[in-house]
């Protein structure tokens, strides 16, 4: 039997106003029970759970109500593109000085999978697998055309949001000992566009050559892109910006989130409201600076669960085959103790 896959369960929590309801879990459980299109809840069918964004078609597949015991609601997201076709290299000649690739089209009535991830929400604690092309963006995205659009449980005026929360253990303090954060690196530089060259650069970012690269440590040209079209106030100006960058060069964003207040004391408000709105920049892109401590770059700064999961056996195989797809029971199973473990440590709250 081939040994179970490590995963990370990370750790998301609503973001809502204290003492308001219902919870997640309830309007979950409350919109998946609402009659679809054709007078059936959508639980009883995948279709009525398809949210299409573009070529991008996105359902949960897998949905499980437990309510006994620890009551919680289980499931997965599938992402698949319409038509998408699956590339292949052809490896029969072990002489040859290359190899041809084509593409295969799904079977009839199939669509290839991009990605697959798993989640379950307990109270307004949510817990997630994270996939390929399946973030927890992807999952609040989901959320919010299910409760918002789909079974209107839920308020359009009300977000959908899934903040983070950080892990006060591995950053080696409280959130008073915070001092601040950092969000960016240096990222490849970008293709001239023909623009005019900037007159001036605003301090979050500079120039930098290829010898002052920190450690090869690079952020992703959309996230560069974002944080300059705030900064800067619009593409056009990130553009210009991007056009005056020298073809052998790289370019360093970064933004410094810090306190400076009269008493030391950081309001539990403000830090929250940080958790939330950086809740979709990657662990990669996120440093906490904390009495002289600086956690970070390796994914440590948000609560998460490390776990080892069953995956599935490959059918219709006499041997011990096993494929890259997960076991639901099993991830259920690693989900509930990532939560019960979290409450017991302290991290999180019943």
């Amino acid at each position: 039997m081939k040994s179970p896959k490590k995963v990370i369960i990370h750790y998301r929590k609503l973001a809502r106003k204290p003492g308001t309801s219902p919870t997640l879990e309830e309007m979950v459980r409350t919109a998946m029970a609402k009659p679809g299109n054709r007078k059936i809840a959508l639980r009883s069918r995948y279709l009525e759970r398809l949210y299409q964004n573009g070529s991008d078609n996105y359902f949960v597949n897998l949905y499980e109500d437990i309510q006994s015991g620890e009551s919680c609601v289980f499931g997965d997201i599938l992402h698949y593109t319409d038509g998408h076709l699956q590339a292949l290299c052809q490896t029969t000649d072990p002489e040859a000085e290359s190899v041809p690739i084509h593409q295969l089209q799904a079977p009839s009535e199939s669509q290839y999978v991009h990605s697959q991830m798993f989640w379950m929400i307990k109270n307004d604690h949510v817990f997630i697998i994270q996939s390929i092309s399946l973030k927890t963006a992807e999952l609040e995205d989901y959320l919010s055309w299910l409760l918002h659009r789909k079974a209107a449980v839920l308020s359009d005026q009300i977000p959908v949001q899934l903040g983070a929360k950080f892990d006060i253990e591995k950053i080696g303090g409280k959130i008073d000992d915070i001092k601040e954060i950092v969000v960016g690196g240096i990222t490849a530089s970008a293709p001239p566009v023909s623009s005019p060259p900037p007159q001036y650069v605003e301090k979050t970012t500079e120039y930098v050559s290829q010898e002052h690269l920190e450690q090869g440590k690079k952020t992703g040209r959309d996230t560069a892109y974002e944080v300059l079209s705030v900064l800067l106030g619009g593409d056009a100006k990130v553009d210009s910006v991007l056009a005056a960058i020298p073809a052998d060069a790289e370019l360093d964003v970064q933004v410094h989130i810090g306190y400076k207040t009269r008493k030391r004391k950081t309001e539990r408000i403000a830090m929250n409201q940080l958790e939330t709105g950086l809740r979709h920049i990657p662990d990669s892109q996120l440093q906490v600076i904390a009495k002289g401590t600086k956690q970070g770059k390796d994914g440590s700064v948000r609560i998460s669960h490390d776990a080892y999961v069953r995956l599935i056996k490959i059918p219709n195989r006499e041997d011990e085959a096993y494929g890259s797809l997960l076991d639901p029971s099993d991830v259920l199973r690693a989900m509930i103790d990532a939560y019960a473990e979290m409450v017991a440590r302290g991290k999180i709250s019943e």
